[in-house]
């Protein structure tokens, strides 16, 4: 063999071994200068090179953290098939890309992450005096394949780790031209089912890009730790599917449009004691253009069917303060809010359109112990509609309708300004309201429990720059009450409703309400309150002004019954008085008719006395004392013997005290039995009770006979 030969031979043998071991070499290179290559310590089990198919192959990869022990990320196995020849052809091609065993940890503390140190080596400053412009290549990737991965995200602000494990997905092909419009495709699956699907295709000449990104039943469960941080919560669960096209370019991609669909199912938040207080069936958004840059957001429609919210009232709080820490006491600094802040919020002007909103089968369940009492009370059948809602709209119009605790139906209809809240307009019909469903609230407030009756409420209320005028009107019909002890307020309700009873058993209050919503120290429900209790108020106290107008006449006749002293008879008046009361007490059944009797005792006598001497004068000289008071007088004052007393004391003087007493009391019975056997005659099953007043009665003093009427409620016990 030659020399040439030997050394060709020699030559060849060196290349082979060069190849053998470049692998190693690079490998080791790598893992030695590895700080300085990429920023970060690794350690490479094997690396191989086949120069025919030219398959990269490494093994047991591994990637530390900054403090070169724990592990960042690791990798069991990769293989790179790359086409080197066209490199040419300013292309780099890589047939194949399989990764297995892939396993990196993100953790976040405060608000660093462990990749910072990664963040800051590639953002390095290039050498300045290197200006040479690289040679732009197309990429062309595919059968990318990753299997068996898991990826750990550790948040330790929330003192959390989510795991995606045995994460795998492939992706047929990958392409990009720094030249051409390109695409890149990509699909992968959750764990639970479902996946995430997107599409992209750029032009790297101007930047323009669309995008379609879907994601299919992600299971919101994971983000529970992440929302317990705000809320004291025991689950949070949901399935999520979205499509959302994004539009924009590259070079300003802030100002990229969205649209597209994001729908919730199944939706559900548990509070810590294991109740559920908000859940949605299914949650629909059709979006039509999301402007982020521009601050401009449309949508198309939102739907929510088939939601259902607990709502629970304490005296100080409500159940979804506590849930979600609005009760928690919060920095001073926090709400001091300067001039300046609210100027740069207002500059911050949102563009909003929601074209169709629809709130469909919604369930609310309402609970409070105001009263040391649980009240529960169920709304269902919830269904809220609109037309288009918009900042730029000058008026907005809101209707609903729900079933009120399974009987009772509400409509209302809410127009509003956007632009100003302080103008608005709300009408609300309220029909076949079970009454009997405010009992512990009739019986804590007014001492009242009501044992039957169905509500009837219309309101139209008109709000004008913050000046509120409500007309409310209230009907119940065929209302049954009794009385309960106490009552923090104790109104007398049953009677008022007795009073205002019409022929048909209904009951119409007219309330209405004004006042200044602009004054922060104004609260409709007490206004509503006070005027309501001012009507109850004055009806009970009046209540003449209601029943007179069953019968007609003269409001004054059903006041009371008047007579002079020596009156022994009725008066036709008196019968027509009398006959009035026994008509309101048929038309009103349960009317309790009181006719007290009342007379001065001194002046009734005195009275008696003058009849009595008076009798005696007509007897003896055949004239009429009450025609002739000067002849009565002489005659007097001759049967004493002296004329300067006064007439009154000159009769008491002549006259024994015991006959005129017992005339008296005889008088006073007589006018009683008098109008007890009118009543009784006319009517023989009369409740009317007739009784004598207490001697020491204010009404006696300086009084003419007389019945006071007054009016209340039979006790049926």
């Amino acid at each position: 063999m030659s020399k040439g030969k030997k050394i060709l031979i020699g030559v060849f043998l060196v290349i082979i071994l060069f190849l053998f071991f470049l692998p190693n070499i690079i490998k080791n290179y790598a893992v030695n200068n590895s700080k300085e290559l990429i920023g970060r310590k690794i350690d490479i089990g094997k690396l191989k090179y086949n120069y025919f198919s030219s398959t990269v192959k490494v093994y047991d990869f591994k990637m530390f953290e900054s403090n070169d022990k724990d592990e960042f990320t690791t990798l069991d196995t990769l293989i790179v098939n790359l086409e080197p020849l066209q490199l040419f052809k300013a292309k780099i091609e890589i047939e194949e890309l399989y990764m297995r065993g892939l396993m990196a940890k993100i953790i976040m503390k405060d608000s660093t992450f462990n990749f910072d140190d990664l963040i800051t080596f590639y953002s390095r400053p290039e050498d300045s005096l290197n200006t040479d412009v690289s040679e732009t290549y197309k990429f062309s990737i595919s059968n990318i394949e990753l299997k068996k991965s898991n990826f750990y995200f550790d948040d330790k602000n929330v003192d959390k780790e989510t795991h995606i494990k045995d994460f795998s997905f492939m992706i047929p092909h990958i392409g990009w031209n720094q030249k051409e419009k390109s695409n890149a495709d990509l699909k992968f699956n959750f764990e639970n089912g479902g996946y995430f699907q997107s599409a992209l295709n750029i032009n790297p000449i101007d930047g323009e890009f669309d995008a379609l990104v879907t994601i299919k039943d992600l299971y919101l469960n994971p983000f529970y730790e992440y929302i317990s941080e705000y809320a004291e919560i025991n689950d949070f669960k949901g399935r999520l599917n979205s499509q959302i096209k994004i539009k924009g370019n590259t070079n300003e991609a802030i100002k990229s449009i969205l649209s597209g669909s994001v729908s919730v199912n199944d939706f559900e938040m548990v509070d810590s004691n294991g109740k559920t207080f908000l859940s949605v069936e299914q949650m629909n958004t059709e979006l039509e253009s999301i402007d982020y840059f521009n601050n401009n957001y449309e949508l198309a429609s939102l739907t929510v069917e088939g939601s259902y919210t607990f709502f629970q009232l304490d005296s100080i709080s409500n159940n979804f303060f506590q849930i979600f820490k609005l009760d928690d006491p919060k920095d001073e600094n926090i709400s001091e809010i300067t001039s300046d802040t609210i100027t740069s919020k207002a500059a911050q002007f949102i563009n909003y359109k929601i074209n169709k909103l629809t709130l469909s089968n919604g369930v609310l369940d309402y609970t409070d112990n105001l009263t040391g009492k649980p009240f529960n009370y169920n709304l269902s059948n919830i269904k809220i509609d609109s037309d288009s809602i918009t900042n730029k709209s000058k008026w907005i119009d809101l209707y609903a309708t729900m079933l009120l605790n399974k009987r009772g139906s509400l409509k209302s209809e809410l127009g509003i300004d956007p632009n100003n809240y302080l103008n608005s307009t709300i009408n609300i019909a309220v029909e076949n309201f079970l009454l009997q469903d405010l009992n512990i609230y009739t019986d804590y407030y007014m001492g009242h429990r009501i044992l039957k009756g169905d509500m009837y409420y219309f309101s139209k209320s008109k709000l004008t720059n913050g000046q509120i005028v409500s007309e409310n009107k209230l009907i119940v019909k065929n209302a049954s009450l009794e009385n309960s002890k106490g009552g923090l307020y104790d109104l007398p309700l049953k009677f008022a409703f007795f009073l205002l009873t019409d022929k048909n058993g209904d009951v119409e209050l007219d309330i209405p309400v004004k006042g200044n919503l602009n004054d922060p120290s104004t609260d409709l429900g007490p206004i509503i309150w006070k005027t309501f209790k001012n009507v109850i108020g004055k009806t009970v106290a009046a209540p003449i002004n209601f029943l007179v107008g069953l019968v007609g006449g003269d409001p004054k006749e059903l006041e009371e019954l008047n007579f002079t002293y020596t009156d022994s008879i009725l008066s036709p008046k008196h019968e027509r008085q009398l006959s009035k009361l026994l008509d309101l007490e048929r038309k009103k059944d349960s009317l309790k008719i009181t006719m007290t009797y009342y007379v001065d005792s001194t002046l009734i006598s005195e009275a008696i006395a003058a009849e009595y001497i008076g009798n005696q004068f007509n007897k003896d000289t055949g004239d009429d004392y009450l025609k002739n008071e000067t002849n009565f007088k002489n005659y007097i004052f001759k049967k004493i013997g002296n004329d300067s007393l006064s007439i009154t004391s000159a009769i008491r003087q002549i006259t024994e005290s015991k006959l005129i007493d017992s005339l008296t009391r005889i008088r006073k019975e007589i006018v009683i039995k008098k109008a007890t056997n009118y009543l009784k005659q006319e009517y023989p099953i009369t409740n009317i009770e007739i009784k004598q007043g207490k001697s020491e009665a204010l009404e006696n003093s300086g009084s003419y006979p007389k019945f006071l009427i007054t009016y209340g409620l039979l006790d049926r016990k």
